[in-house]
């Protein structure tokens, strides 16, 4: 049997971590340099002469394409490396957690997506399956030998090492909406596996950095292959770093879909959901209401489903679980842009954006009209997910 109920405390309370650890990382940096600089001589200097900002307690956590993380800062060996002729601009790591939370009801996503209107009709049609498209699942990692998968997981990149592999199912669950061949929209895409979180639902901004300067550098080598990044991942506050990087994305000409978050609150004030040249996705429930966790606001793009959503999971190879977040809703987004662009291969991000917009529908609510007394319906500002016309 596919589906499985399972339950789990970490995930129930994944958005009370978001609030929580939206810090900075004490004494870790993301060192930047001049685009001239010599990054041996520079590192050698900064970090190795008596006379710089190092120290014994300074280490280098990781080599970035264009600077390093270093840890064991001091406030004084902080602006030191502030004021070095080689160096661009230092920033703080911070605090990056996942985007999930648990409900369950019935599962219904796909159902909801190829029309433009409810009721379900128990159906999901589609034309294209995202066939020679690349969707890089920026998360926790992939159970690559899930049956759902059939083989068509690559081990991207790895923080961590030189191997993926999933311990905590948040990035599994994500990459089967993405691609999973019976509970996926994009049931034929390259699912790439950059996996940026270790054991711990926590991580730093700067694993999320070296996971994008790995997939700009795979556009480089591949400019022909359509490519997805899907980040169901977050941070509470604004973050310049998120816009940084998805920029550079976007300028490489790869589609970037970023969950909205679980706080309820403003998504213009949560990271990376306040990027613009991002697509940033809510979460709605089977009546097309917005999920009671969802972010919302002026930076919420589209909205998807959301709730109790059933996908692949960790506990074998045809395992399956329900979650629910906005981490659920931004992969179904995702898996569309890939259809999209097995249709158009050579479409920007702005014309996927486009297409997806022209084919969202605006949800339709039901309110309390105090003047009659009575509860009536009315188109509202959210846009829904669709695929009808695909």
């Amino acid at each position: 049997m596919f589906y499985q109920q399972f339950f789990f405390l970490a995930t129930s309370i994944a958005f009370l971590f978001q609030a929580t650890y939206a810090t900075d990382i004490p004494g870790q940096y993301i060192v930047y340099y001049k685009e001239d600089a010599d990054r041996i001589a520079t590192n050698q200097r900064l970090f190795s002469s008596s006379e710089s900002a190092s120290s014994e307690s300074v280490r280098v956590v990781y080599e970035l394409e264009k600077g390093i993380v270093v840890a064991g800062v001091t406030d004084e060996q902080h602006q030191l490396l502030m004021q070095d002729k080689a160096v661009e601009r230092v920033v703080p790591d911070f605090y990056v957690t996942i985007d999930a939370v648990q409900r369950n009801p019935p599962n219904w996503g796909l159902d909801r997506i190829d029309q433009n209107s409810l009721p379900l009709n128990q159906t999901y049609i589609f034309n294209y399956n995202g066939t020679g498209v690349r969707v890089y699942i920026v998360d926790t990692g992939i159970r690559a030998s899930h049956t759902n998968f059939e083989g068509r997981v690559t081990c991207g990149f790895s923080y961590f090492g030189s191997t993926c592999g999933d311990t905590q199912g948040h990035g599994t669950h994500v990459a089967g909406i993405v691609g999973g061949l019976t509970v996926g929209v994009a049931k034929k895409v390259q699912l790439m596996d950059v996996k940026v979180f270790g054991n711990d639902r926590l991580t730093s901004f700067s694993a999320i950095r070296a996971g994008f300067d790995y997939i700009i550098a795979e556009k480089r080598a591949n400019p022909t292959i359509p490519m997805v990044i899907n980040l169901s991942l977050g941070t509470v506050g604004v973050k310049p770093e998120y816009e940084v990087a998805i920029n550079e994305a976007v300028a490489a000409n790869i589609v970037v879909v970023v969950a909205a978050g679980n706080n309820a609150s403003d998504s213009c004030q949560n990271s990376p959901s306040y990027v613009k040249n991002a697509i940033t996705v809510g979460a709605t429930d089977e009546l097309d209401l917005r999920a009671n966790f969802s972010n919302y606001g002026a930076c919420v793009d589209l909205y998807a489903p959301g709730v109790s959503i059933v996908s692949t999971y960790i506990y074998g190879d045809t395992s399956g679980a329900r979650l629910s977040g906005t981490s659920m809703a931004a992969p179904h987004v995702a898996g569309v842009a890939a259809l999209f662009l097995e249709r158009n291969p050579t479409w920007t991000p702005a014309q996927v954006w486009t297409a997806m917009k022209a084919d969202a529908r605006r949800a339709i609510a039901l309110i309390w009209w105090p003047v009659r007394q009575f509860l009536k319906f009315r188109t509202t500002t959210r846009l829904l997910l669709q695929t009808d016309t695909i």
